[in-house]
């Protein structure tokens, strides 16, 4: 369903100038910067539960991109506007943004994140996830819930539900195919925030590295269908005992990102589900 996309550029660290400079017009989709513009016939999918976008083509321009500032449209009028921004800076973005240097996806896929603050979340703005159903590269990937949390002293076992909400078979990571320590390199696994407090408590993991560390294999993955569940459980220990009180209770359910070739996320079976989602369950501990 991807092809190939292949171009020689030497990394001179800046802006191939009018590398794909063209009008916005009702077909754009996204620009980055003044140079990079992108029409809805350049992509793939876009899946709403990650705010992925993957490409139909390899893009090595994606990793020359210095330009501050993307935006994103719909029948050529700006949606919404967010910052590139740069994984090393020490400040944070406020709003959507596209973290690189580096990026954390191959030059087919870009995420668009969002961080929390004054201005209102449009990722999945109805115009762009209208104007994407209509042109069929809506897919709306994964759901996850905390279904129970269960904590005695400084243990705890969590059951998390993934539900798939798209219309394609999704083949996505097993913490019991993998082992639980495989399963941790990939996310923080569960925290607790302290609503009296706000203080943040954190299980101890143990995680195992991938050999080689941006492998991976399909013996870790389990398809689950359009509108089909699973559950998956997994204990914890805290540092310490886990006192009386009301928690908010956090579980980041990751997939794999920048392991995955552009010819490896279709599957005979499914598309590998790329990114991460994260549940939030307001628990009370006696």
């Amino acid at each position: 369903m991807f092809g190939f996309y292949s171009c020689d550029n030497s990394d001179s660290g800046t802006d191939q100038g009018d590398y794909n400079q063209k009008p916005i017009d009702s077909g754009t989709f996204i620009s980055i910067g003044d140079n990079f513009i992108y029409s809805y016939s350049d992509i793939g999918l876009y899946d709403s539960s990650t705010h992925i976008i993957y490409f139909k083509e390899k893009h090595p321009e994606f990793d020359k991109i210095r330009q501050p500032s993307f935006a994103l449209y719909d029948k050529g009028d700006t949606v919404y506007q967010g910052d590139i921004w740069p994984s090393y800076y020490s400040s944070l973005p406020t709003g959507a943004y596209i973290a690189t240097m580096p990026f954390f996806y191959q030059d087919y896929a870009l995420r668009i994140d969002f961080m929390k603050g004054s201005k209102p979340d449009l990722r999945n703005d109805p115009r762009i996830i209208q104007s994407l159903k209509d042109k069929e590269l809506l897919h709306s990937g994964l759901t996850g819930t905390i279904q129970t949390l269960e904590i005695s002293g400084s243990l705890a076992r969590l059951t998390f539900v993934v539900t798939n909400l798209d219309k394609s078979e999704l083949l996505i990571l097993d913490p019991g195919k993998m082992g639980q320590k495989l399963f941790h390199y990939y996310t923080n696994g569960l925290y607790l925030r302290d609503l009296a407090t706000n203080n943040i408590i954190a299980t101890k993991l143990e995680f195992q590295t991938p050999n080689p560390s941006d492998g991976w294999k399909k013996e870790w993955l389990t398809l689950i269908s359009p509108g089909g569940s699973v559950a998956f459980t997994l204990n914890y220990t805290f540092a310490k005992v886990i006192s009386p009180g009301n928690y908010s209770a956090w579980f980041e359910y990751p997939g794999l990102s920048s392991q995955v070739d552009i010819h490896e996320v279709f599957q005979t079976t499914g598309r590998i589900w790329l990114g991460d989602i994260t549940a939030v369950k307001i628990i009370a501990i006696p």
